[in-house]
């Protein structure tokens, strides 16, 4: 295996990624019209070479107490709140600006307070904004205030907490989400008008449009599914997509009814045009893989951002007639030769990468969740393309526990993870062998609850080089205790499916630190994890990684000080990408390391 150097133009790609999806899509015009907030705090507009429209250069402020881009109508619009009104300012990305106020009703404790705010259409039928405040009395003071230009404040004080999602007068409709935790969302719609008892609908809120919304439903162990609500008839319909993830959806605004789903099958995400008056699917053309993120739906159009490991990133517009266009993104196309293919590995599903000539090493990738799915999605900001130049084949494992393959893949592990964990890690040996790969030519590499699974692959395998592990979930019991503290919804969650009883051994548990820390002392081990970890504990990667040193085993503990579980800018990823990059590079041993180096890095 020949040691690559540093990789400047991988390093670039990573950046590149983060700072492009970064972007807003805002509209088309002969290509995406992107914004981007820069140093100075403002929304700079860049534009196509061949738009038709003079807008490359704008600049919007965006001093405000909230900023909201109002699809429908293509402007930018800030909220700020005084002691007696909102001062809104809309700004066109033509460079046009109205600026205009509306009083507020006296909070009756202290000021108001504004904590969101949403583009909605009043009785009549006209734009407006819903402002949701709160008073210094806290949450239970919260009031919904829709405001207009030169018309009378209209107060709606909510009958069930959650976050305002969709406002329509017209069909008195107001639609409430409340969030819980692992499950669909508690969805509530409110009549403000008629003041009639709120209708509950469990599901994730997709998009409202004409009197309808679009909800993703997935019932407890089953795959997800489209519903077309009727605001007011609260009646649904279910859309029928030959996929069987469903992942977003948005209605195209036309007044057809038509609606976009974006559905991942053999990981990889499909779009699909559902006919309301026939009932029927149609499948649109995409010139190869990738993930697909609706990031905008207006008038004209839907806007989507497309990236792929092999091909790069794409911007893709859908207009009115329902055609497709497509222009390039930042991201290049891989320049060296590789494929990728979907393959079943016994019933083990694997997004399988392999270079041109045989592989000298290979890489079991674990992503997180684990009800999630590995995706072509430029995985761990183009790494993979690096270990491709370097004749690496990665394997992306949709293991038992994942979803997008059916109920009975997503909960054959449950309570089951060292069952169901080693058949899916013994396929890939198998595989790997064939290609003439021995298992110590083979790393495990894996993010969140992908980094225990590589950890847990060294100990079910001892003759494996080891693992990288990036922000671990290192100690299941303590880490679905702080999850059900700060949401009770998740205590059944975790207890349906991983061993969580006091009293049960390490090895019981599974995702024990004790027990993931029984590797091999020839197995090199990294963690790679930020200090500032919002969801996975830097403090549980710590204490494992003393323990494996006090063993005398090689384990490495790289800090990421002040970076959180994802990057948050261009540096961190740079910085995450480095890291991980390296540690891959040390664990397949094209980098000298000692135990000494190993020991002082952990502490």
């Amino acid at each position: 295996m020949r040691p690559p150097d540093a990789a400047p133009s991988q390093r670039h790609v990573s950046e590149l990624f983060l700072t492009e999806r970064s972007r807003f899509l805002l509209s088309w015009d002969e290509g995406p019209v992107l914004g981007s907030v820069q140093d100075d705090g403002a929304l700079h507009i860049d534009v196509p070479v061949r738009a038709k429209r003079a807008l490359d250069g704008r600049r919007i402020e965006l001093d405000g107490d909230a900023v909201l881009f109002v699809e429908e109508r293509g402007l930018l619009v800030t909220v700020h709140l005084n002691d007696t009104d909102a001062v809104v300012v809309e700004s066109g990305l033509d460079g046009r600006s109205e600026r205009w106020h509306a009083a507020l009703p006296p909070a009756r404790h202290g000021q108001w307070t504004l904590t969101d705010v949403v583009h909605a259409r009043d009785q009549e039928g006209a734009p407006c904004l819903v402002l949701t405040v709160e008073d210094e009395s806290g949450p239970r003071s919260v009031e919904f205030h829709q405001i207009r230009a030169g018309k009378q404040t209209r107060t709606h004080r909510p009958a069930v907490p959650g976050q305002l999602v969709h406002w329509d007068l017209r069909r008195d409709a107001a639609v409430l989400r409340a969030d819980r935790g692992p499950r669909d969302s508690e969805l509530h719609l409110e009549r403000p008008l008629s003041k009639a008892a709120p209708q509950p609908v469990e599901a994730r809120w997709a998009d409202g449009w004409d009197g309808r919304g679009l909800l993703i439903e997935t019932p407890p162990g089953a795959e997800s599914r489209l519903m077309v609500w009727d605001l007011v008839t609260c009646s649904s319909v279910t859309v029928t997509v030959p996929a069987g993830h469903v992942d977003d959806a948005r209605f195209l605004r036309d007044g057809s009814g038509r609606v976009l789903v974006v559905a991942t099958a053999e990981g990889s995400d499909t779009l699909y045009l559902w006919h309301p008056d026939n009932d029927e699917t149609t499948r649109l053309p995409l010139d190869g893989t990738g993930r697909l993120r609706i990031r905008t739906a207006g008038p004209s159009g839907i806007g989507i951002y497309q990236v792929s490991t092999l091909a790069g990133s794409f911007w893709l517009w859908l207009d009115r007639d329902g055609h497709l266009h497509r222009t390039r993104g930042d991201v290049p196309r891989y320049d060296g030769r590789a494929t990728l293919a979907h393959v079943w590995y016994g019933r083990t599903p694997v997004l399988r990468y392999l270079p041109e000539q045989p592989p000298v090493a290979a890489v079991v990738a674990l992503h997180g969740g684990p009800e999630s799915l590995e995706r072509d999605e430029l995985r761990w900001d183009g790494l993979y393309r690096e270990l491709l130049d370097a004749g690496v084949a990665v394997m992306g494992l949709n293991y038992c526990g994942s979803t997008g393959y059916g109920r009975l893949h997503t909960q054959r592990a449950w309570k089951a993870w060292t069952t169901a964990f080693r058949e899916d890690l013994e396929s890939c040996v198998a595989a790997a062998a064939e290609w003439g790969v021995a298992p110590a030519g083979i790393a495990l590499l894996g993010g969140s609850f992908g980094g225990a699974l590589a950890l847990l692959g060294c100990v079910l395998r001892h003759d494996l080089a080891g693992a990288v592990a990036g922000a671990p979930l290192i100690d299941i019991r303590r880490h679905a205790e702080q999850a059900s503290a700060a949401d009770p919804s998740y205590r059944d969650w975790f207890g349906a499916r991983f061993e969580l009883a006091a009293s049960a051994t390490p090895a019981q548990r599974v995702f024990d630190p004790e027990h993931l820390t029984a590797t091999a002392p020839g197995q090199r081990v990294v963690l790679v994890h930020g200090s500032e970890d919002e969801v996975t504990q830097w403090q549980h990667s710590r204490r494992a990684a003393d323990e494996a040193i006090r063993k005398d085993l090689p384990w490495t503990l790289v800090t990421e000080a002040g970076a959180g579980h994802a990057p948050a800018d261009p540096g961190q990823a740079g910085h995450r990408y480095r890291n991980i990059h390296s540690a891959l590079r040390r664990v397949l041993g094209i980098l000298p390391v000692t135990r000494a180096a190993s020991a002082s890095a952990g502490r």
